[in-house]
């Protein structure tokens, strides 16, 4: 339904417009159903962890998995259900179990930073196969600025949060990027 209508939307967009470049047309039918599909997620994934009382660590865990997950890549489902399937899963893990752990030795949160950044150093981008990337300085923007925000979180969970729940809550959320990170840097799904 979403796919049909950012079809529709870039339809009226090339009809009603000088944009004419199949690529340029195709980019922004891309662009919507991103849009779509990424904002009827948030408003469902909103309305969940509003009912069972978890928004606070929803909403931190969306800020740093945004922030972190917008210039590294990761897993992409096949459908819209899927992706809001596995997302919601993703949150649950983050905003309610992860909370529930008790605080850790602050050694095992440093190694854990060290993991979390060298590992975002080395593998991201990943690479996707609905949008390749093959331009080398982009990539390496990317890299640079996917590192230097893990290590901006890491930073904040470490030395500015207090609450073991949210840093349980923001460390989860990076770590669980990791794997991703890992198998589909050579897989590239």
């Amino acid at each position: 339904m979403l796919k049909s209508f950012a079809d529709k939307f870039t339809l009226y967009i090339k009809e009603n417009s000088y944009i004419t470049n199949p690529e340029d047309i195709e980019k922004i039918n891309y662009s919507l159903q991103i849009i779509l599909n990424e904002t009827f997620k948030i408003v469902i994934l909103l309305i969940l962890f509003s009912i069972i009382g978890k928004l606070n660590y929803f909403l931190f865990s969306l800020a740093i998995l945004l922030s972190t997950r917008t210039f590294s890549g990761g897993y992409h489902s096949n459908s819209t259900l899927s992706c809001l399937f596995s997302t919601t899963i993703f949150f649950l893990c983050t905003s309610i179990l992860a909370p529930l752990v008790p605080k850790f030795n602050i050694e095992v949160y440093y190694i854990l930073a060290v993991i979390s950044i060298t590992t975002f150093l080395l593998k991201s981008p990943c690479k996707n196969k609905l949008r390749p990337t093959k331009n080398k300085k982009r990539i390496l923007h990317f890299k640079i600025i996917s590192t230097c925000l893990t290590s901006f979180w890491m930073i904040i969970l470490l030395f500015f949060i207090h609450n073991s729940s949210y840093v349980n809550c923001g460390f989860l959320t990076i770590l669980i990027q990791l794997p991703q990170l890992i198998y589909l840097k050579r897989e590239g799904i």
